[in-house]
Order: C-alpha cells, then sequence, then structure tokens
C-alpha cells in the first residue's frame, strides 16, 4: 500500500471519529451537514479498504481538542476535513487512472465541507 493510500485512510478513520467527537456539540442547523458528513466518511473508509491489498485496523482513538461548544465543533470538523483534502490531493499525485479522479472528487468534497464548517478557503492542496 503506499504512504498516501495509508495517510488517506487513517484521515478517514479520524475524520469518522472526529464526527463522533463533535456531533454532540453541533447545533440543530447542522445536523444534516454532520450526518451527510459522517456517512461519507464511513463510506470512503469502507471502499478504501476494498481498495487496498493491506487493512490497516483502525486505531482506538485520535488525539482531539476537547469540545465543548458549538463553534469548537464546527473548527474541528472544518480542520479535519482541509488536512483530509491535502491528503486525496498527495494521493491524487500518486495514482493514475480512475482512482485518480476519484481522489481528486474526494479532495473536493472535503474542501467544501471544510468551508461548509466555517473553515477558511485555501488553494486547492497538492503538490
Amino acid at each position: 500500500m503506499s504512504d498516501s493510500l495509508s495517510a488517506v485512510i487513517e484521515g478517514e478513520q479520524a475524520a469518522v471519529y472526529a464526527y463522533g467527537v463533535a456531533g454532540p456539540h453541533i447545533s440543530t442547523d447542522g445536523r444534516d451537514l454532520l450526518l451527510g458528513g459522517l456517512a461519507a466518511h464511513r463510506a470512503r473508509v469502507i471502499a478504501l479498504r476494498e481498495r487496498s491489498d493491506v487493512d490497516p485496523p483502525a486505531p482506538a482513538g485520535f488525539e482531539v481538542p476537547a469540545i465543548t461548544t458549538d463553534a469548537e465543533a464546527r473548527q474541528l470538523l472544518a480542520d479535519v476535513e482541509a488536512r483530509l483534502a491535502a491528503s486525496y490531493a498527495d494521493l491524487a499525485a500518486d495514482t493514475p487512472g480512475g482512482d485518480r479522479t476519484d481522489a481528486v472528487l474526494a479532495a473536493r468534497e472535503c474542501s467544501v465541507r471544510s468551508v461548509s464548517w466555517g473553515g477558511a478557503p485555501q488553494a486547492f492542496p497538492g503538490r
């Protein structure tokens, strides 16, 4: 498995974890975005594991800041999505064909979700 694919799988696992941590603190106006993001990341973890020649176990947990408010939860999710967008851009650079297209689309989705959570727009990440 390539380093970039491994980084994306770990990033997706971290995103699922972060959505679980942030979820109870998101106000009702963010619930649809929360549930949609969580479902997307869960589906990507499954798809990436099926594509990978190695199935790395998910870590028991990830280090995240203490979350007590809606604003802190939104910031956590914006940051996680931005980091994952960069990881997908690296994967796209290392991947040929249709898998490259999938990585580019995933990077775009993560970037859009990051901004939707209140993150600052970034230049499209990559090398």
